[in-house]
């Protein structure tokens, strides 16, 4: 779908879901890539806080926590503004409830929403470390197919190598894609 929204991620977004089709994962056709800042608190308030709602089971204070903004945007199948207005049912509790391990850990990490389906994203990354206060978080989504049982049902396709290319494929965006 050609994109109408004029997201600075947008060519990058669409080169992710792009490598992951070449690499036999033709079920990814879409990447939502989304800018993560800390607004309030440190690592060990913010677990805290997050843990207790998942004790709760209430969602995660994202908004209180953190700024998380759309910085590229690509899918086969729905535009932006379709993505954006989906938001809050597609980027499920699940994936939110692991902003925090997308800020401070170490890339690369991968959090995938075992239960997701139709819209909803199957898949939350992190490629790279953190750049100038921001994290990116890559949103996939597939469908038609959770994302890590996709890798679970193709044996000819290893997730560290997958892994380890994509980093080197990607390892460029920081210094493509002007974050400020």
């Amino acid at each position: 779908m050609k994109n109408t929204h004029p997201l600075q991620g947008n060519e990058a977004a669409e080169r992710i879901v792009r490598y992951f089709q070449a690499n036999g994962f033709a079920g990814i056709t879409e990447a939502l890539i989304i800018r993560i800042r800390v607004k309030a608190g440190d690592r060990p308030e913010i677990d805290s806080v997050f843990e207790a709602a998942h004790e709760q089971e209430v969602p995660p204070p994202v908004r209180q926590y953190f700024e998380v903004k759309p910085f590229g945007h690509f899918s086969d199948f729905r535009s932006f503004d379709e993505a954006k207005s989906a938001i809050h049912t597609d980027f499920t509790q699940a994936l939110r409830m692991e902003i925090p391990r997308v800020f401070f850990d170490p890339a690369p990490v991968v959090i995938d929403d075992a239960l997701a389906s139709g819209t909803k994203y199957d898949a939350l990354m992190k490629i790279t470390d953190n750049v100038d206060g921001y994290a990116i978080g890559i949103l996939l989504n597939d469908p038609d197919a959770s994302f890590l049982e996709y890798i679970g049902t193709h044996h000819g396709k290893d997730w560290q190598q997958i892994m380890g290319n994509l980093e080197i494929t990607t390892a460029s965006l920081a210094s493509e894609i002007n974050l400020l």
